[in-house]
């Protein structure tokens, strides 16, 4: 599998956001300020003391040292300065790979692969300044919200820069070594950062700084579970709980008008997916709805980092089908350019439609929906492919009522991503010798990421297909992507082909395996039996204590009251039975 990850920004693009984002970040009750005559000395402690948070701490001096030189310094020039350090370091990647790819030969797999990253540069600032806006409402979130957002952002920088090298080493071993450091530096720069804005309530009280935090609102109602099977009509799967279906109802019963009709017939507006985003009105407040009628749509489609809160909805998830076939394989395309649907505009809602790559499991790398853009949602969804299915690459993502299939690594990337209610099911592959099967492949390269792929209240299947030669195949739960990836399973249930060890190491080699966290929770089948789970030195594999899998349930991990509420997404926000 390749990767594909956020590399930084300008200067002067960090230098504008810091203000907002620190105000946003906390509201200030009271502040001392130190006094001019303040020593040396004391500002030096300050930093170390600011460090001691950090995983990187020789980089960390490095970059808040010079702050230390001004007595009057107060914590927003701390934090101002972990920001440009990294900017610092991104435009000496930047600077190297765009060096390295006028050099590159027209033609060549390198220089794709260079051009690629290039592009994922150009996301990164583009994500910078959508953050910026969005941080900028100081009226509508908490404290713990900001520094959610801000995590969100600086993860972002990680996944795409790591990505831009994990591509590159695929191809050219001295591009690899040329890159190597400058995005090294800038992601443990980042994740410094991370850590910063993590602690910032400890930091904030450094400098006499009290903070008003807000208390989360109550976890609010549950729902019931999952049914057995999916109806035939494609439209309203038997395990939709009754909220579920009174939703869908007020979007199929008319009332629910959009801005803009795709029809394959003519009896839209537009003929295409593609035609209707270009129509989007920049500057509009509130959500551009799109209504796509049943047909195939062989079209690739990118809602842009400009194109924020678009609600898209289709006649069905077997009706409304947008579909594509680029791969590694065939066309050349890895995980950063083959997805058929591709999502980086931020608070994007998809429903009753579904997206599909046909790439077969001969093309390897094959995405049929990635989602890089904050709080997206979807809902009543199919997703469906072989390898690398769903790329959920950054920020906060939810996906509810929704069946994803594949057969390697096929729901994988650096999001903290949740998965509710919905069917995941194992395809059989084509080829005879592909007999393993990875469900997940977690990201998360720090340790201070907020990535983590969620599943609560849903059921792994093997195919049709697949069902008699099911215990041929060896079918893990996941296998960690990057060294500190995690991935939980809670209140599930694992059909009877799940191997007992339930989780691989990569490539089979005990890589990645020292910080991984493969968690599970009062999950139910024969596939969650824990007696034989795999157990490598480090990390943490096997059942939770319940408040540990607290943290994991939508309410607190998504802070999911604070958004999906308001976009009319039904969730569970704790456990399914109290007593869990």
């Amino acid at each position: 599998m390749a990767l594909n990850k956020k590399v930084v920004v300008s200067g002067i693009s960090l230098i504008l956001v810091v203000g907002a984002v620190i105000g946003a970040v906390v509201a200030i009750v009271h502040y001392n300020k130190k006094p001019r005559g303040e020593s040396l000395t004391a500002q030096q402690k300050m930093v170390t003391q600011i460090c001691n948070y950090t995983d990187f701490q020789a980089e960390c001096q490095r970059s808040l040292g010079p702050v230390a030189q001004n007595n009057s310094a107060d914590y927003k020039d701390y934090v101002k300065a972990a920001l440009l350090s990294i900017s610092e370091e991104a435009k000496k990647a930047l600077n190297m790979s765009e060096s390295l790819l006028v050099e590159a030969r027209n033609g060549t797999s390198s220089k794709k692969s260079l051009e690629e990253c290039k592009e994922m540069l150009k996301e990164a600032v583009a994500e910078l300044q959508a953050v910026f806006s969005y941080v900028g409402d100081a009226d509508l979130h908490t404290m713990e919200d900001r520094v959610m957002e801000l995590k969100a952002w600086l993860g972002s920088v990680i996944s795409y820069s790591t990505t831009c090298l994990d591509i590159i080493g695929d191809d050219d071993n001295k591009v690899f070594e040329a890159l190597k450091d400058p995005i090294g530096n800038a992601s443990a720069i980042t994740d410094n950062a991370l850590a910063i804005v993590g602690e910032i309530g400890s930091i904030l009280g450094l400098f006499g700084v009290k903070v008003n935090d807000k208390a989360l609102g109550n976890l609010g109602t549950q729902r019931r579970l999952l049914e057995d099977e999916l109806s035939s009509d494609g439209r309203s799967p038997s395990w939709f709980s009754a909220s579920d279906r009174k939703l869908m109802a007020f979007q199929d019963n008319g009332r629910l008008r959009p801005h803009a009709v795709v029809a394959k017939d003519g009896s839209g507006k537009y003929s295409s997916i593609n035609a209707a985003l270009k129509a989007y009105p920049y500057g509009q407040q509130g959500r551009y709805i799109i209504y796509v009628k049943a047909g195939v749509y062989q079209e690739y489609v990118t809602v842009e980092k400009k194109m924020t809160n678009v609600y898209m909805y289709g006649d069905g998830p077997r009706a409304t089908l947008i579909t594509g076939r680029k791969s590694e394989a065939g066309t050349g395309d890895k995980i950063s350019t083959s997805g058929t649907f591709q999502v980086f505009g931020a608070g994007f809602i998809g429903r009753s439609m579904g997206f599909s790559n046909t790439a077969g499991p001969e093309g390897r790398p094959a995405v049929a929906l990635r989602t890089v853009g904050d709080q997206i949602a979807l809902f009543n969804c199919r997703i469906s492919g072989y390898q690398d299915t769903l790329y959920m690459q950054a920020g906060r993502q939810f996906f509810r009522n929704c069946v994803i299939s594949g057969h390697v690594d096929y729901i994988f990337g650096d999001a903290r991503a949740f998965i509710q209610n919905s069917m995941i099911i194992v395809r059989k592959s084509s080829i005879p010798e592909q007999n393993q099967v990875f469900i997940t492949a977690p990201g998360r390269q720090y340790s201070h990421e907020i990535g983590a792929i969620i599943i609560h209240n849903s059921r792994i299947v093997p195919e049709q297909k697949l069902l008699p030669t099911r215990f041929q195949v060896r079918t893990y739960l996941g296998r960690p992507w990057k060294p500190y990836a995690r991935v939980v399973f809670m209140e599930s249930t694992l059909a009877d082909f799940i191997r007992p060890e339930g989780y691989s190491a990569w490539d089979g080699k005990a890589g990645n395996t020292e910080h991984a966290f493969f968690g599970e929770y009062k999950n139910r089948g024969p596939g969650a039996n824990l007696a034989k789970r795999a157990k490598w030195n480090g990390g943490f594999y096997g059942e939770m204590d319940r408040a540990t899998a607290e943290k994991f349930t939508a309410g607190p991990a998504l802070l999911a009251d604070r958004w999906l509420k308001f976009a009319n997404i039904p969730y569970i926000p704790s456990f399914i039975h109290a007593d869990a």
